[in-house]
């Protein structure tokens, strides 16, 4: 059983030195001594979001506070071929929570929940309590897949504004408006727009044309707006890697 991982977002690569000791953070350190009840010496694996992880133990333990001991730099994985976000139209429930999940295991660097025509999520979803969750959806998900890059995790941003990302822009449709081809993409960033459950309106797809955007499709099945991304981002990633 491979040891726990700890998320430090603090700790700088300059002072992650071996036998350096690292504070963590109050909710992990909860998490550490309360929930799984280690003990000084036992192991963990730090990540502070930003590609970079460290083997280290358990060196002070306190009700209140717990410092790690450094014992090793793990290595660096490679970097993806591109810099990608995903924008997708909010969605009803927990399925937004499910989008954050499986894209930060799929190595994403920014998520951009959107609003569009067609979103129906109560005001009370769209606000700085949403994406503070989203980011601890974010954590949780890196923790639990091994993920040592964290996306940011933007504010609730309107349809408009997000067709003026730069990059390639990919907004997926329906497979009667589609027709770009992936394989001839090219590009150190590219933007994947994905609506909401009632799609997009006429005038967005008319709008994201005018911005410069390939309208792509994943294919003739009817997906869960919840696994649509989970689909372009495999689409996206295997076009550039090839």
């Amino acid at each position: 059983m491979s040891a726990p991982r700890v998320y430090v977002p603090e700790l700088a690569e300059a002072a992650a030195t071996v036998g350096a000791l690292c504070p963590l953070p109050d909710a992990e350190a909860h998490h550490v001594t309360r929930v799984m009840r280690l003990a000084t010496g036992d192991p963990l694996i730090l990540f502070n979001g930003r590609g970079v992880s460290w083997d280290a133990e358990i060196a002070e333990r306190s009700a209140r506070h717990v410092s790690a001991r450094i014992t090793r730099a793990r290595a660096i994985p490679a970097a993806a071929p591109a810099r990608l976000t995903l924008a997708v139209g909010l969605l009803k429930g927990d399925a937004m929570d499910d989008v954050v999940r499986d894209a930060t295991a799929l190595g994403v660097a920014e998520i951009v929940p959107m609003l569009t025509a067609h979103v129906v999520v109560p005001k009370r979803a769209r606000g700085d309590e949403a994406v503070a969750r989203w980011h601890r959806v974010a954590v949780a998900s890196a923790k639990q897949c091994g993920q040592t890059r964290l996306p940011v995790i933007a504010a609730v941003t309107a349809f408009e504004d997000v067709l003026r990302v730069p990059g390639t822009k990919l907004l997926c449709v329906e497979p009667a408006l589609g027709g770009a081809d992936l394989t001839a993409m090219a590009s150190d960033e590219v933007a994947i727009l994905i609506g909401p459950e009632g799609g997009w309106s006429a005038e967005e797809i008319v709008a994201a044309r005018a911005a410069g955007c390939h309208a792509i499709t994943l294919g003739p099945l009817t997906l869960r707006a919840e696994l649509a991304p989970v689909v372009a981002i495999t689409r996206v990633w295997s076009a550039l890697s090839t």
